[in-house]
């Protein structure tokens, strides 16, 4: 069995090889265009190797790697927009910040991945905090929708059994609402996709979070503290300022202009809308 991925971002483009031969795994990767570099791993049995080639595969396609059909070949790699360039120079600035990202939740601490973050973007240049500062609010835009409303709700705000059913104090404030949307941002762009399209995303089996910790304030005020870092600005504001006056067009997070795809529910209505999120949230917070 033989498998070809291929891995392509604005810094990146990329082969990697693997193939099951019998009890011998052959592993070859390196830049599109070179030769690379080669490695082979010996099993106790064939079948043991070829479970093993298939978990790698899978670990990769996860990272982000495409498969190749046999007698495919790489496609060129395209040139980046500047958004393209912005939203992965977000994402890869969050989770390599994150010394934790391996480790077990009680071993995260928020300030220590915000101060990690803030000395990793203090080395880039101005017009790289101002991408970083415009997909930090297109983002939290992203995650202004009723769903996150409602999850923040259940993670969040105060609950009580009534005959079995949970009934939420759904009251909810506009700067607790910002600050949870940067929390769900600090855990990375698979989780940040994964959420926004279903918040049931949260008890999948895939992620473990301090839910007793969610506000990822420092979030906000990061490119900021970067940029201060090697400037004397008077203004603790002037990468967010630019980010307005180049791209009026992306909604601040607490602008007047926002709007929510509908009214968020609450009280006894979300344990009906998400039943097992609710269950097993109730179940750890009571």
């Amino acid at each position: 069995m033989r498998q070809q991925l291929f891995f392509q971002d604005t810094s990146s483009n990329k082969f990697w090889t693997a193939e099951s031969d019998g009890t011998t795994q052959i592993i070859s990767s390196g830049a599109v265009g070179t030769k690379g570099r080669q490695s082979e791993k010996q099993f106790a049995s064939a079948e043991a190797c070829l479970a093993d080639t298939k978990k790698l595969i899978q670990q990769k396609i996860k990272k982000g790697y495409i498969r190749l059909t046999e007698g495919e070949i790489i496609p060129e790699k395209q040139a980046s927009s500047p958004d393209e360039i912005g939203q992965q120079f977000f994402w890869r600035s969050i989770e390599k910040s994150n010394k934790k990202h391996n480790s077990n939740w009680s071993e995260y601490n928020i300030d220590e991945h915000i101060e990690n973050l803030t000395e990793l973007l203090s080395k880039s240049g101005k017009q790289k905090l101002i991408q970083f500062e415009k997909q930090l609010q297109i983002y939290l835009q992203r995650l202004y929708t009723a769903e996150i409303a409602e999850l923040s709700v259940i993670l969040e705000c105060d609950f009580k059994k009534e005959n079995e059913i949970i009934i939420f104090d759904h009251s909810l404030s506009e700067d607790g609402f910002i600050y949870f949307r940067c929390w769900l941002l600090l855990k990375g762009q698979e989780f940040f996709t994964e959420i926004s399209q279903d918040i049931n995303a949260l008890v999948n089996g895939k992620y473990s979070f301090n839910i007793g910790d969610t506000w990822g304030e420092g979030l906000l005020y990061v490119a900021d503290e970067a940029y201060s870092v090697n400037h004397d600005n008077e203004d603790d504001s002037e990468i967010r300022d630019a980010v307005a006056d180049q791209f009026p067009e992306v909604i601040h997070y607490d602008s007047m202009d926002r709007v929510m795809n509908r009214e968020p529910k609450g009280g006894a209505e979300l344990q009906a809308m998400y039943p097992k999120l609710v269950e097993e949230i109730v179940r750890v917070r009571s």
